[in-house]
């Protein structure tokens, strides 16, 4: 509306915001006037002095390696670093939390950055992002002491440099993080009143109120501890998924009732995670945004209401058609009978089937024949870009079909012929251009646009090499390091391998090279197909720091068992450090249920429940030692009436690793060998076999 004349009466208005920090983490919401006229703080944000300032970090977070950084100082002092698995480690690891001297730097390294940057709030003396913990003897006593949780050094050490740092700067506070290992709380250590502790999610359901997801409770229990023993608690709350920033993310009903249960929880400070790459774009990315900053300024506030405001005045006369597409949206992860009970993660958007896509799409076509002019028509477009997106991830991934491993997607070709990928890189060529007219560079968290051209440009076409016996179907691709993609019990159909991920390759049962146990980087090597023939497949491969792998695949002549054999051998001139892992992914049939049984070396039954009915939280576990199967451990699948039990020497395997996700459907059991540094000429081995057992009737 427009008026010559505005004419403001006497006001006489105080508000006070419910949590003091509140930072909605997308780049849409970094706007200087845009987060001043939401009255968000974020240190993110684009505030100043002239918009009332903000809430200032300086790091903002995972700053162990910051303070006392390894390149620095572990040539001389290893000690200052985590002992994992009896050595001190210098990539991946944290910092030994017990040792003074650790204490003293990081002391002194605060001190400095507050002196560096007397305009921050808040200082973040924070672990690393990944695993790694000390496991020092002085380490483990503290955990002892406080329940066995990970968080109790942190807690411990955060405590003891803030003791030291209000000393000279009592105003000022520190940051740490109850994250991944260290969620839990600790058993009697308390946060000092200069700490804050940012408590982070990170596994939970992001479809469904917290205090309603069976996923959800292991968190729950985690908030109320921390809730029990400070009134400083603030949340790094995820709000979007971050391997694929685009896809559908409807998490407004669990933001709707989370907000205010962290109110009630008496968390007072609320950073929420979206897609923050410069550009932009995650989904509903500016809904989202203007949503939670009604939340966090006052959790009371109407949700609906203020959806359908932002609707309304975004997209005009198209709102109506965008509001049923919301709906739709929603209606996947809403209970039963209101919705189709879908969870989803920071990794794991919703599956949309066809007759929800074909919806999508017409609500689509609707929204924009009515938008209003083509500003509107623009912001409809760039909404859509989320089914788009969803459909070309569907028809990127890999799936096995007539002797080729391919994209669903691809062209189709003559019997003999390779398919070819040229309409779909096409397809992924013209959605990235249109990504970039938006101004988006990223499309996953800390991968550019870049690399996804590069990606759609590699797509390839693999040869399917097929070993059968009467029992046994065996897909392999050679190009891929020799993946056993498929592993099926003719008689039944059943598929004892997990299938592609969406826009992926399968996982299935691989053969990997790593130089340690803890290292997440494999060796690189280049593979080559041998001799083959319906029962045996031989392949060969080698690296450039001079290890050459030989791996045979064979099908027993009598029995429904697949055969592996590796051997590493060092042909270059120097020593060479290195462990061979042999994974398998299972197939989790539609959750399961599935289990792990073996028998330990003594004797003792092991039985554990991995997927199914109850269970809800995921882990992961490796035995070494007398801890180990005897020999062989197997999977039993009840949905598909499938056992898969594995066999190794026990000379040969030094670990055994199980993981398992319920809410991703996934279970992967992993043989280790033992890490050995290989002198030239020498060799390292790890033979193992699958049996597949079916109780399911032909189909």
């Amino acid at each position: 509306p427009r008026h010559r004349s505005i004419t403001v009466p006497p006001l006489d208005e105080t508000q006070k915001p419910a949590f003091e920090y509140r930072e909605p983490f997308f780049t849409e919401a970094f706007d200087k006037d845009w987060a001043a006229r939401n009255k968000m703080n974020g240190a993110n944000m684009a505030l100043d002095q002239t918009t009332g300032g903000k809430v200032s970090y300086y790091p903002f977070v995972h700053t162990f390696n910051r303070l006392v950084p390894p390149d620095k100082y572990f040539d001389q002092h290893p000690e200052y670093f985590s002992l994992i698995d009896g050595k001190r480690r210098r990539q991946r690891s944290q910092l030994c939390l017990t040792n003074p001297e650790v204490l003293r730097l990081a002391v002194a390294g605060v001190l400095r950055w507050m002196e560096q940057h007397p305009e921050a709030t808040l200082y973040s003396v924070s672990q690393n992002d990944w695993e790694g913990w000390c496991e020092c003897d002085r380490c483990r006593q503290v955990e002892q002491e406080e329940g066995g949780a990970h968080s109790g050094p942190i807690l411990q050490f955060v405590n003891a440099l803030a003791a030291e740092v209000e000393k000279k700067h009592p105003d000022k506070l520190i940051d740490t993080l109850a994250y991944w290992y260290s969620e839990a709380p600790p058993a009697g250590t308390r946060p000092r009143p200069n700490v804050r502790i940012r408590l982070c999610p990170i596994r939970a359901c992001e479809a469904h109120p917290y205090e309603q997801c069976p996923y959800n409770a292991e968190f729950m229990e985690n908030l109320r501890g921390w809730a029990r023993i400070t009134n400083q608690l603030y949340i790094w709350h995820y709000v979007t998924n971050f391997r694929h920033y685009l896809l559908p993310f409807p998490n407004f009903d669990e933001l709707a009732a989370d907000i205010p249960m962290y109110r009630r929880h008496g968390v007072v400070g609320l950073f929420l995670e979206g897609a923050y790459p410069p550009g932009g774009g995650g989904e509903n990315a500016e809904l989202r945004s203007y949503v939670m900053a009604r939340l966090l300024w006052n959790p009371h506030a109407n949700v609906n209401q203020a959806i359908d405001e932002f609707l309304a005045s975004y997209y005009g006369k198209a709102a109506r058609a965008m509001r049923q597409y919301f709906e739709l949206l929603h209606r996947q992860v809403r209970r039963p009978p209101r919705g189709a009970g879908q969870h989803i993660f920071i990794n794991r958007s919703p599956e949309l089937p066809e007759p929800v896509l074909r919806r999508a799409r017409g609500l689509f076509r609707r929204a924009e024949a009515a938008a209003q002019d083509d500003a509107t028509r623009a912001r409809v477009r760039k909404a859509r870009l989320s089914i788009d997106y969803y459909e070309l991830l569907r028809d990127r991934t890999y799936v096995s079909r007539n002797g080729w491993y391919a994209p669903a997607g691809q062209d189709p070709a003559p019997p003999g012929r390779a398919p070819a990928t040229a309409r779909l890189q096409s397809r992924f060529k013209n959605f990235v251009a249109e990504l970039r007219r938006f101004g988006i560079n990223s499309i996953h968290e800390g991968v550019d646009l870049k690399e996804d051209e590069r990606a759609a440009a590699a797509l390839r076409v693999c040869r399917v090499a097929v070993l059968e016996n009467e029992w046994l179907r065996v897909e392999v691709v050679p190009e891929l390091n020799g993946r056993v993609i498929r592993l099926v019990d003719r008689k039944s159909g059943a598929d004892a391998i997990r299938p592609a991920d969406p826009g992926g390759e399968a996982a299935g049962l691989s053969l990997t090279v790593y130089p340690d146990f803890r290292s997440r980087t494999a060796v690189r090597m280049d593979w080559i197909a041998g001799q083959a023939n319906a029962r045996e497949l031989h392949l060969r491969a080698t690296a450039a720091n001079g290890l050459e792998l030989r791996r045979v695949l064979r099908l027993a002549t009598d029995a429904p068992v697949l055969e592996t054999q590796a051997v590493l051998q060092n042909k270059g001139t120097e020593a060479v450090p290195a462990i061979l892992e042999s994974r398998l992914e299972f197939n989790p049939g539609g959750a399961g249920p599935v289990s792990l049984t073996f028998v330990r070396p003594g004797g003792a039954d092991m039985r554990k429940e991995l997927l199914g009915p109850g269970v809800y939280a995921r882990g992961s576990e490796t035995y070494t030692g007398n801890e180990r199967p005897d020999g062989e451990w197997r999977l039993l699948n009840q949905a598909l009436a499938l056992t898969v039990a594995n066999r190794f020497r026990r000379e040969q395997v030094e670990r055994c690793a199980v993981t398992w996700r319920p809410a991703e459907d996934r279970v992967q059991i992993g043989l280790w060998s033992a890490e050995k540094s290989l002198a030239p000429g020498q060799t390292l081995t790890l033979e193992t076999d699958y049996r597949l057992a079916s109780t399911r009737p032909p189909p």
